[in-house]
C-alpha cells in the first residue's frame, strides 16, 4: 500500500508540474510570469557567491543592442545619413579653391637653330637655372542646372532613407536571432529540470522493485531492469547538461558582450495563448507601414524617381559664374623659390554657358534606363507587399498549429501521467509484467519532454512572426523601436 501511495504522490507531482508549467515570455507573451519549480528537480547551480545571476530576456536584448558587432556596425552604417545629405546640399553651395605651387628649372644648351636652319655651337655652354612661385585662388558656383542639383537632393535623403531602413531591417534581425537563441538555451535548462525529475521518479520505481524484490514478489531481472532504466536516464541527464552548457555559450557570443565571463538564464517557460487573439489583418497593415521591408521598397522608388528627374534636367543648359586670382613670381637662380609674396597677380571674372547639343544619343539611352529602373522599382513595391503579406499570414499560420499542437501534447501527458500511475498499481498487483511498467515510463517521460520542447516551439514561432512584421525591438519595450518618417 506505502508503494502505491508513493507511486500517485509522483503523478500528482506529474500534475503539479503540468499545471504551474505556463510561464509568460518576458517581451513577445501577454500575461504575467509565473516561476516554475519542477516537482523533485532542481538544476545543479555553482556553489557559493560563483554562481551566475540569472540574465532576462529584455537584459539579454539590451546588452546585444550595446555590444553586439554586427548590431554596432549597423548603427555605424545608419550613420552616414547626415553626411550624405550634407553632401547634397554643398551642390548648392560655391566652390572655393586655393593653391600654391613653387619649383626650379635649368637648362644647359650647346648650340642653338637660327632663322634660317642653320645648327650654331655656343661658343660658352652654361647652365641657366630659373625658379618660380605661383598663387591661385578660384571660386565657382552653378546658377542654373536644369533643376538636377534639386533633383540629386532628393534621390540622396532617399538614398539615407533606405540605408536608415536597411539598418533597421539588420537590427531586427539580430534581436531575433539573439532570441531564438535565449529561447534555446530556456528550453534546454527546462529540459534539464525535466531529466532531472525523471531520474528522481527512476530512482523511486528502482527503490519500490528493491522493496518487492526483498518481499520475493518480483525476480531479480525485473529488479535489474528498474536499476538500468535508473543508469539510463542519469546518462540522459548528463547529455542535457552538456546541451545547456552549449547553448550558453552560443547565446553568450550572440550577445557579444566579452565582459559577460559567466551566463545563466532565468528558468521561466513562455506561456503560450490562443493566436486568435492576435488581430493579424492589424499586424499586416502595421509591417506595411511602418516596417522596415516595405519601407525599403518605397524609397528606392523615390530613388529612382529622382535618378530620372536628373537624367532629364541634364538636358537643359547650365549656366556657371566664376572667379579667379593669380600671383605669380619668375625668377632667375633660386629668387622665386619658396616666395609666399609673389610680386604681379592677374584675375577675372567670367559667366559660363553649357549647351548640350548632341552626345551620339547617350541622354537618351541613360533617360530610358532610369525611366525602366522607376517602373521596375514600382513592381518591386507590388511585390514585397504580396510577399510580406503572405509571410506574416504563414508565420500567423505556424503559431497556431503551434498552439494546436502543444494543446494536444498536454493532453497526451494528462494520460500518459494517469496511465502511468494505473500500470503502477496494476504492477504491484501482478496483473501487469515490468515490460508494460517500462513501457509506461517510456511513454511518460516521451509526453513530458514533448510538452516543454512544444512550448518553445511556440515561443520560437512568436519570434518568427515579430520578426517578419519587423517589430522585435517593440514587443521587446527596446528605446527608439519605430520608425520615424
Amino acid at each position: 500500500m506505502g508503494s502505491a501511495v508513493h507511486g500517485r504522490s509522483l503523478v500528482a507531482a506529474h500534475k503539479l508540474y503540468t499545471v504551474g508549467l505556463a510561464v509568460c515570455l518576458v517581451p513577445v507573451g501577454v500575461g504575467f510570469a509565473v516561476p516554475v519549480e519542477l516537482a523533485g528537480a532542481r538544476v545543479q547551480e555553482p556553489p557559493g557567491d560563483s554562481r551566475p545571476e540569472a540574465l532576462s530576456l529584455r537584459d539579454a536584448l539590451a546588452r546585444t543592442v550595446e555590444s553586439n558587432p554586427e548590431y554596432r556596425k549597423a548603427l555605424n552604417r545608419m550613420e552616414l545619413e547626415g553626411p550624405t545629405v550634407r553632401a547634397a546640399w554643398g551642390a548648392f553651395l560655391p566652390g572655393l579653391e586655393v593653391s600654391y605651387g613653387t619649383g626650379q628649372a635649368f637648362a644647359r644648351e650647346r648650340s642653338w637653330i637660327d632663322f634660317d636652319g642653320t645648327r650654331i655651337e655656343n661658343p660658352e655652354v652654361r647652365t641657366r637655372t630659373t625658379s618660380y612661385a605661383n598663387q591661385v585662388a578660384s571660386f565657382s558656383v552653378d546658377l542654373f542646372r536644369g533643376g538636377a542639383r534639386f533633383h540629386a537632393l532628393d534621390q540622396a535623403r532617399a538614398t539615407a532613407r533606405v540605408s536608415r531602413l536597411s539598418g533597421a531591417e539588420e537590427l531586427n534581425r539580430i534581436l531575433a536571432d539573439v532570441q531564438r537563441q535565449f529561447l534555446l538555451a530556456q528550453r534546454d535548462k527546462a529540459g534539464l529540470a525535466v531529466e532531472e525529475t525523471l531520474v528522481a521518479e527512476r530512482r523511486s520505481d528502482f527503490e519500490r522493485s528493491l522493496r518487492l524484490f526483498e518481499l520475493d514478489l518480483i525476480t531479480r531481472s525485473d529488479l535489474l531492469g528498474a536499476e538500468l532504466e535508473l543508469e539510463a536516464q542519469r546518462s540522459v541527464v548528463v547529455e542535457a547538461r552538456g546541451a545547456l552548457d552549449k547553448s550558453l555559450l552560443a547565446l553568450w557570443k550572440s550577445i557579444g558582450d566579452p565582459s559577460m565571463e559567466v551566463l545563466d538564464v532565468e528558468r521561466l517557460l513562455p506561456e503560450p495563448f490562443d493566436p486568435a487573439s492576435i488581430d493579424v489583418d492589424a499586424l499586416v497593415e502595421r509591417a506595411l507601414n511602418e516596417g522596415a521591408v516595405a519601407g525599403v521598397a518605397e524609397a528606392k522608388v523615390a530613388v529612382n524617381r529622382a535618378a530620372l528627374k536628373a537624367q532629364r534636367a541634364s538636358r537643359w543648359p547650365g549656366l556657371t559664374l566664376f572667379s579667379s586670382l593669380n600671383r605669380r613670381a619668375y625668377e632667375t637662380d633660386r629668387a622665386a623659390l619658396f616666395d609666399l609674396n609673389p610680386g604681379g597677380f592677374n584675375g577675372g571674372v567670367g559667366l559660363s554657358v553649357s549647351i548640350p547639343l548632341f552626345d551620339r544619343f547617350g541622354t537618351s539611352r541613360a533617360i530610358a534606363e532610369a525611366a525602366v529602373e522607376l517602373r521596375n522599382a514600382h513592381e518591386t513595391v507590388r511585390q514585397t507587399v504580396v510577399e510580406l503579406e503572405e509571410r506574416i499570414r504563414a508565420r500567423y499560420v505556424d503559431l497556431g498549429t503551434a498552439w494546436e499542437v502543444l494543446r494536444e501534447r498536454s493532453r497526451r501527458r494528462e494520460i500518459a501521467a494517469e496511465r502511468l500511475e494505473i500500470v503502477r498499481r496494476e504492477y504491484e498487483l501482478d496483473t501487469k509484467t515490468i515490460e508494460d511498467l517500462r513501457a509506461a515510463i517510456r511513454e511518460d517521460a516521451i509526453a513530458l519532454r514533448d510538452e516543454v520542447n512544444q512550448r518553445y516551439e511556440f515561443a520560437s514561432a512568436l519570434v518568427g512572426l515579430h520578426e517578419t512584421a519587423g517589430i522585435v525591438a517593440c514587443e521587446a519595450g527596446l528605446d527608439g523601436c519605430r520608425e520615424a518618417g
